[in-house]
């Protein structure tokens, strides 16, 4: 294997692994999006209520 094909090759890989990362996150993302969502979400400090209005937000 030449060093023009060991480039190539570490390039495709760099590629394959940076697509299958971003594909991960994006698969995640997608499944948390898709959870119900009755009540509320807890992050941090804050609980937000999905269901409630912009003036119950105040």
């Amino acid at each position: 294997m030449n060093i023009k094909t060991r480039r190539y090759l570490a390039i495709f890989i760099t590629c394959t692994a940076t697509l299958a990362l971003y594909g991960t996150a994006a698969w995640r993302v997608e499944q948390l999006r898709q959870q119900p969502r009755d009540v509320a979400s807890c992050n941090f400090e804050r609980c937000i209520p999905h269901n409630a209005s912009l003036n119950a937000l105040r």
